[in-house]
């Protein structure tokens, strides 16, 4: 019996020691964690800097483009520019064989001096049957006058064909005047289109750059044949680069023409291209995911060479801005009696709070319009 009591006792001793071993290993673990997850604090500098708010959709870069061509078919002669090639507005990027052109517009010329003498010695003509015609009237207006002041020497059946005589001259005098004036303002209108129109056709012969620009492409060589209705140039209108993009139709209500935007391109990650919205086109259109989709168009206010037609960019539509403000992390701001606090560290390195007053905020800087300076060191919960 004795035996089995000390049994016990030894058991007893072991729990006991296991029971203090555990104790103290869950004590030094919890202190271990508490020693590990003690508030860490940041620190930040008050700067001048831009806050923006709004959202980015996937976009590319295309240039003003202007497709060029010839306005008469035929076989080109000379090509005044090259691809790369800077234009100014007005100047000459090729021309077509221009004889046939020539011989149209020869010919069309010969026909309407022809008609012009033509309707010179018709007119002449008409002129001397109207002068006739003027003398034959005023004899018969003569001879009535005559028979109305001695009506007794004639008969009334003479005096009455007299008048009848004088009425039909009259009538057909204004007729030779009216037929007259016809003649001579419409003789001449189809021969003078005929020139026109071949005056025309010649013109376009020569194409002309309408904007300045570069040439980006050219379709024919000398000696190969065009229709008026195939492209030969391309020309980038200088300094128009647009961006264009596709907006979910969920954010589509907040653009407006004339809004602010920024581009960046993909290949020019350091250089930001302030923008506005130029377009919204109103018909949908929807992704292979389902999603309905509203093509947007950017014009670049100062586009440099660097960006490239085709060019993948970011379109950053701006829905409200603050530019060169104060600002401070969001998180360094505390509420304290009601009131917008924040702590500094003062010229012998104590941390004091300071009340200021908060402005716009885009939920990672804020706007600060009253209580710091620039400089100011602010200390806040990590």
């Amino acid at each position: 019996m004795i035996k089995l009591k000390n049994k016990k006792a030894i058991w007893f001793m072991v729990i006991s020691v296991i029971v203090i071993a555990a104790g103290t290993s869950y004590w030094l673990k919890n202190k271990n964690q508490a020693e590990n997850t003690e508030v860490q604090y940041e620190q930040a500098q008050v700067t001048r800097n831009d806050i923006v708010v709004g959202f980015d959709s996937d976009g590319t870069i295309d240039y003003s483009k202007v497709n060029l061509r010839f306005g008469v078919k035929g076989t080109i002669s000379e090509i005044q520019v090259a691809e790369g090639d800077k234009v100014n507005k007005g100047d000459i990027i090729a021309k077509l064989n221009d004889k046939d052109y020539q011989d149209q517009y020869q010919l069309a010329l010969a026909r309407l001096q022809d008609a012009q003498e033509e309707q010179q010695t018709s007119l002449l003509n008409d002129e001397l049957s109207i002068k006739k015609t003027e003398s034959d009237l005023q004899l018969l207006k003569d001879e009535y006058q005559e028979m109305e002041a001695i009506p007794d020497a004639y008969s009334a059946n003479d005096i009455k064909m007299k008048k009848m005589e004088l009425d039909n001259k009259e009538t057909e005098y204004q007729n030779m005047l009216k037929q007259y004036e016809l003649n001579k303002n419409k003789e001449l209108q189809q021969d003078e289109l005929q020139v026109k129109m071949a005056q025309e056709d010649l013109e376009d012969t020569i194409l002309y750059a309408p904007v300045s620009g570069v040439v980006l492409g050219l379709s024919a060589k000398v000696g190969e044949s065009l229709t008026d209705e195939e492209d030969f140039a391309i020309v980038h209108e200088s300094n128009v680069v647009k961006a264009v993009t596709n907006v979910i139709e969920y954010d589509i209500s907040q653009i407006k023409v004339g809004q602010k935007v920024y581009v960046t391109a993909e290949a020019l990650p350091d250089q930001k291209f302030a923008g506005e919205v130029s377009k919204i086109n109103s018909l949908p259109s929807e992704d292979s995911s389902g999603l309905v989709n509203y093509s947007v168009e950017v014009t670049i206010k100062d586009p440099s060479p660097e960006l490239k037609d085709g060019m993948t960019c970011s379109v950053s539509f701006i829905l409200k801005e603050v530019n060169n403000c104060l600002i401070v992390p969001y998180k360094s701001i505390r509420m304290v009696d009601g009131k917008q606090v924040v702590t500094v560290i003062d010229r012998s390195g104590q941390q004091v709070d300071k009340q200021i007053k908060a402005g716009f905020t885009d939920g990672n800087e804020v706007e600060v319009l009253d209580g710091l300076n620039v400089g100011e060191t602010v200390v806040y919960q990590k």
